[in-house]
């Protein structure tokens, strides 16, 4: 039977793709352009396709042409720089590509429907330190976190009205390979790694923002224990540390793996709250009960992985 990702090309579904084409799954990988990142080997057991979810018609012919048997959807508009300039196309992407995706399922009866969501659905949320638990209810504000919840809604709706076996899960700042940025919507982690490897200078603020920052390999890792995993009693998941970590940690942890790297920082949380808020550290033991799941790599442990790859591929960022 036949995993299917959706933003397959993306920096998570990369990842995940990866992971289950290593395992030996069979999968369709969907992307907008149908092809995989050019870091990608090609696997035998990956079908690469382009489609556009949001037509219904031409989604279900495709998928027709294959024995789906679960999903993992994690294409989006995928953060509020893209939302906000057109929020019409990011609620179609968001909110009308999962229901026609979660029709397929309840027709077909696809075995589990997982979702990937993410941590802006906290966006009102006071509260800047204390963990957010897994049954805190949504407090959401603008464009993307708000279409964000909105399909959380009809994951919920599938699952109580019709059985179907499907969930949420909420990630937070995700990094690692083969993100290359340096973009405030990415994250310190990927701007401080390419910056000092590049052996630039940075001074700038920014210090006082901190989050659960995670490492992709652990969210793929994650997404395809919970898709395997024999029953999921919620629909809200959480992923990633549980706690979170300043910009002076990464930044300490970064001098750690590229010596010589030059980072003074000031206070304030721009520019990384420039298109979201500061937030408390996604928490919870539901993974951990339901799948048997919890993330294995540490900050440290991350950065050093993704200073790793950044270093084996050089050629694509020099």
């Amino acid at each position: 039977m036949v995993l299917v990702v959706t933003g397959a090309s993306g920096h998570v579904g990369q990842e995940i793709v990866r992971h289950a084409a290593a395992s030996g799954r069979d999968m369709l990988a969907l992307s907008r352009s149908g092809q995989p990142d050019p870091s990608m080997e090609l696997q035998p057991n990956v079908t690469w396709a382009a489609c556009d979810l949001c037509d219904r018609d031409a989604l279900w012919r495709l998928l027709e042409r294959h024995s789906i048997s679960s999903c993992i959807h994690g294409a989006a508009v995928s953060n509020e720089a893209y939302a906000r300039p057109d929020p019409h196309t990011a609620i179609a992407t968001n909110v009308g590509a999962t229901a026609n995706l979660l029709e397929a399922a309840r027709v077909n009866g696809w075995r589990r429907f997982l979702f990937i969501s993410t941590g802006s659905v906290y966006q009102c949320r006071s509260d800047t330190v204390s963990p957010i638990l897994e049954d805190e209810p949504p407090a959401p504000q603008n464009i993307y976190s708000t279409t964000k919840v909105n399909a959380e809604m009809l994951i919920r709706m599938y699952r109580s009205e019709y059985a179907l076996s499907a969930a949420s899960i909420r990630i937070s700042w995700v990094f690692g390979p083969t993100l290359i940025a340096d973009a405030p919507t990415r994250g310190p982690i990927p701007s401080y790694l390419l910056r000092c490897l590049r052996g630039e200078r940075i001074s700038e603020p920014g210090g006082d923002f901190a989050a659960s920052f995670t490492y992709v390999g652990d969210v793929a890792a994650g997404m395809l224990a919970a898709v395997e995993a024999e029953h999921l009693a919620h629909d809200i998941y959480h992923l990633g540390p549980g706690r979170n970590h300043s910009v002076r940690d990464v930044a300490d942890a970064v001098r750690a793996v590229v010596p010589g790297a030059d980072i003074e920082l000031g206070g304030g949380t721009a520019p990384w709250t420039t298109f979201t808020a500061m937030r408390g550290p996604l928490a919870g033991t539901r993974l951990l009960d339901d799948v048997g799941f919890k993330p294995t790599h540490s900050l440290e442990q991350g950065i050093i992985a993704y200073a790793e790859w950044m270093r084996a591929h050089r050629r694509l960022w020099t």
